[in-house]
């Protein structure tokens, strides 16, 4: 089972390394493209299965458009593979939501098809994009975990991950409320990540590495990776950092 190692502090962002979750709890990370998942929260989704928990990789896209070359289809099947590939290594099982690259809206009817689907896997938690994104399909689901997280009908935890793959997605004002360790989980989820050879997954995840050593510093551990938990009542992310009083001259 996860264990929760470091309290609350009084600093401006509450420090956790670990979630608090429980042995044979589901998890669905929700991934806008293959790749998204492994790169983002490879090491949670290694960590959460070697501590019992089922993970589920919901890829909203199968990065149709993502080829030079290749045909949609074509694309959709090299994709779809690495994808199954990346999430074997990792132990997660993989869904695929069925919108298409580029095209994926966070209108009623997506709303309610990813409802149908959280009622079916009955997740304790789900993972989602950063909102705040330049890519429209990471900004869509984020939203879309959003808005069924805000449906009285489902019971989960939401955290937000972030992204860094300028200039296809980058995450904007992203400032953690938790962390998780990744230290020995960093192997793992570059190995999964590098499965995504037709994304030349081995150019750019050196800016993931970069990441969670800077997430790392954060949160006093070699590699971290860092989340937004959502909160219902006082909006999308809570509020970092804030100040109580003022101080006076």
């Amino acid at each position: 089972m996860f264990q929760k190692i470091l309290n609350r502090t009084l600093l401006s962002t509450a420090l956790f390394l670990l979630l608090s979750v429980y042995a044979g709890a589901t998890i669905v990370v929700i991934a806008p493209h293959p790749d998204d998942a492994e790169s983002s929260c490879g090491g949670m989704i290694a960590n959460a299965v070697a501590s019992g928990e089922r993970v589920i990789i919901l890829t909203m896209t199968k990065g149709e458009i993502g080829i030079s070359g290749k045909s949609i289809k074509e694309a959709a099947n090299i994709r779809e593979e690495e994808a199954r590939q990346g999430a074997a290594i990792l132990g997660a099982e993989i869904e695929f939501f069925g919108a298409m690259d580029g095209s994926l809206y966070d209108d009623s009817t997506n709303t309610g098809k990813l409802k149908d689907i959280l009622l079916r896997l009955k997740p304790r938690f789900v993972f989602a994009p950063w909102p705040l994104d330049v890519h429209n399909d990471h900004q869509s689901s984020g939203m879309l975990a959003w808005r069924v997280f805000m449906d009285k009908a489902l019971n989960f935890e939401l955290y937000f991950y972030e992204t860094s793959n300028e200039p296809n997605t980058m995450s904007f004002r992203f400032i953690p409320t938790d962390y998780i360790d990744i230290s020995l989980a960093m192997d793992k989820k570059r190995e999964a990540t590098l499965k995504h050879v037709s994304q030349s997954a081995s150019e750019w995840f050196p800016m993931y590495e970069l990441m969670a050593s800077f997430r790392g510093y954060e949160a006093n551990v070699h590699y971290a990776e860092g989340y937004i938990k959502a909160q219902n009542s006082d909006g999308m992310g809570g509020r970092a950092a804030v100040v109580k009083k003022i101080f006076e001259k």
